[in-house]
Formats: C-alpha cells, sequence, structure tokens
C-alpha cells in the first residue's frame, strides 16, 4: 500500500478533528510504547479543550484520502544556550494500520518546515529507549542524542489534575 500523507493543522471546531485526536491519543496510551492502558474518561473528557486552550500547541494530522493517519503535537519552547525558540514534538502518533508507510516522516517533514518558519534553532523530541522503530525514524530523520546526551527525567507534583487558563502559559 502506497500512500500519500497531505499535513493538516487540526481545527478543534471540527467534530473529526476532535474525535481523532482523542482517538489517537488513546490508541498511543494503550500501547507497547504508552502506558498499556486507555486514557480514562476524565482525562478524554478534558484533552480537547485542554489543548485547544494551549497558547503554545500546535497539532497536526497525517490525513490520506478521508482517514485521519496520525499526528503530531508540538510546543514551542525557548533556547536560552542560542537565544532563540525551539519547537518540541511531544506526541507523535501513527495508527498501526498506517505505520511504516511515511505518515510519520511527512509530519517530521511538516514540522520541520514550521521550526524553520519560525525561526527555530532546534527540534526535540523524546522517545523511549525500548522503541526501536521509532529510534530508526527519527535517525533516518536526521535526529541524534547531541554531543552531550540528556536524560528525560519526571517528577509528579499532583494527583489531582488542576484546570488551567491561558495566561499561566504566557
Amino acid at each position: 500500500m502506497n500512500n500519500t500523507f497531505k499535513i493538516v493543522t487540526a481545527d478543534f471546531n471540527n467534530r473529526e478533528h476532535c474525535s481523532a485526536f482523542v482517538r489517537l491519543i488513546d490508541e498511543y496510551m494503550r500501547g507497547d510504547s504508552g502506558e498499556g492502558r486507555p486514557l480514562s474518561s476524565e482525562i478524554k473528557k478534558r484533552l480537547v479543550a485542554g489543548i485547544s486552550r494551549h497558547k503554545y500547541a500546535s497539532v497536526y494530522f497525517a490525513v490520506t484520502g478521508s482517514k485521519i493517519a496520525g499526528l503530531a503535537v508540538c510546543f514551542k519552547g525557548y533556547s536560552t544556550f542560542s537565544a532563540a525558540p525551539l519547537l518540541n514534538i511531544h506526541d507523535l502518533i501513527v495508527t498501526k494500520k498506517y505505520r511504516r508507510k511515511g505518515a510519520a516522516s511527512a509530519l517530521i517533514k511538516h514540522i520541520e518546515s514550521q521550526a524553520i518558519a519560525a525561526g527555530c534553532c532546534k527540534i526535540t523530541l523524546e522517545v523511549r529507549a525500548d522503541n526501536g522503530a521509532a529510534l530508526a525514524l527519527y535517525k533516518r530523520e536526521g535526529f541524534g542524542l547531541g554531543e552531550r546526551p540528556m536524560f528525560f527525567m519526571t517528577k509528579g507534583v499532583s494527583l489531582a489534575v488542576r484546570s488551567f487558563r491561558r495566561d499561566q502559559f504566557t
């Protein structure tokens, strides 16, 4: 199957986009690269409203024909070392049926063009060390560990998820 993927920016006023966004995040969460469990119904209810209010978020879909095959969630950040914006790929998800058919590469190429247009100094991402397919993809697309490889670390700050306001991210 040879697919051509068109990349579109998510429109959260479009029900199909909202549904696909939640479906793809849930599929990823359930899978081996996620946490092996579904999103909670509470998270599903808040997900679209939360991402659509986030000032620095961009969401892109890989579309083939009338099917949404994948998505990328990106956040604009800032590199103090370069005194320039950067773009972080937070999620890159392709539904099983369309994996290894070019959807992820199309998303990455689109993200790179967006980063260049925005004057970003780099694109960052995180990937699980045991996700060989993603590691191979990122290497093919020109990503590397950098001169001084970093660890991605995390610390939970609350079991209760608070709602946020747009001005919290300005």
